[in-house]
């Protein structure tokens, strides 16, 4: 990793700087000089990592320092910029640094987004817009928190019944699961791997996971918002969330079209139906993966079941699920 030193662009809104001691990573110096949002958030052990790395160099300017490509990679377009994270992360994996991160390699690619502005996209005739276009490169899943790169996924919430009569599916994570084994969990959560939109995804998830044919996921599938948020792992890296959530109301049980959620694969040892104070009181003993815990919470919420009347910290609740994290985001 080189370094060199740019002047800002004093024309543009500047952005909150990240929290230290995290530096932000942009796709070239342009972008840092445009103050456009950075794509990553790295810790001072990574930048010592990169330290003689020629895929990416140090920039400093008036307003502090980023890390980006390599003029040599910046000139190799997408594929540069893949081959450069990709040969990057296989090294240290290799050389047993940054876990427990990368100790839980999955061999699946995440998109990796930059501002429609970021010079990633120099080459196209207008900024990419809509259908997720704005992706600069990709990453594998377990380095992400390394880089801190803003990951995507998907939760939805199967229910029975509605009100007081309500029953939430909860299915308890497999104990060999790499992360968080034999914890609760939202009734179908998956990652989105490059490529993938959310919708596709929560349709993939459903069927592998919980045995939910798509028939019936096409059919009463219900997007339901965003839950935003910041994980910070064991080690202190950072890792920006942003989970798409859906609602599934399931029909009634003597209907023709119910289906009984069913483990499929390995992901998930049983399902549960749970009446709302059971998934609260499971909630209150520390039973959810703490990222499920604020979907259902949401859950719970948007169904009238935790009011400003029965919740004195509901505000603050609200507020704490929707951050705005200040990294590159689909536009």
């Amino acid at each position: 990793m080189h370094s060199v030193t740019i002047r800002p662009n004093q024309n543009q809104n500047h952005v909150l700087a990240p929290p230290r001691p995290y530096v932000p990573f942009h796709v070239a110096p342009s972008d840092f000089a445009a103050s456009l949002p950075p794509v990553g958030l790295l810790r001072p052990e990574v930048l010592q990592a990169l330290d003689g790395d020629a895929g990416y160099e140090s920039v400093r300017t008036d307003k502090g320092v980023c890390v980006t490509f390599s003029p040599t990679v910046l000139a190799g377009g997408r594929a540069a910029m893949d081959g450069a994270i990709a040969e990057t992360a296989a090294r240290w994996r290799k050389a047993g640094q940054f876990n427990p991160c990368l100790a839980g390699w999955r061999n699946e690619l995440y998109a990796i987004y930059a501002s429609p502005q970021s010079a990633a996209f120099s080459s196209l005739s207008s900024p990419p817009r809509g259908g997720w276009r704005n992706a600069a490169f990709a990453c594998e899943r377990a380095a992400c928190a390394v880089f801190g790169f803003a990951t995507f996924g998907v939760h939805m919430t199967a229910y029975e019944g509605e009100g007081e009569n309500m029953k939430i599916w909860v299915p308890r994570r497999s104990p060999t699961k790499a992360t968080w084994p034999g914890m609760l969990d939202n009734s179908v959560a998956g990652g989105i791997t490059a490529g993938m939109t959310p919708r596709d995804t929560m349709v993939k998830e459903c069927d592998e996971e919980a045995s939910l044919p798509a028939s019936l996921v096409e059919a009463r599938l219900k997007n339901v918002g965003l839950a935003t948020y910041w994980y910070i792992t064991e080690a202190g890296f950072l890792q920006p969330e942003v989970e798409y959530l859906y609602d599934l109301p399931l029909p009634p049980r003597d209907s023709a079209e119910y289906v009984l959620p069913r483990p499929h694969d390995d992901e998930v040892e049983s399902f549960h139906l749970m009446t709302v104070p059971e998934a609260i009181a499971a909630l209150h003993r520390g039973e959810f993966k703490p990222n499920c815990g604020i979907i259902l919470v949401d859950f719970l919420i948007r169904h009238s079941l935790i009011t400003p009347e029965n919740e004195p910290d509901y505000i603050e609740i609200c507020w704490h699920m929707r951050r705005r994290l200040g990294v590159g985001m689909p536009a």
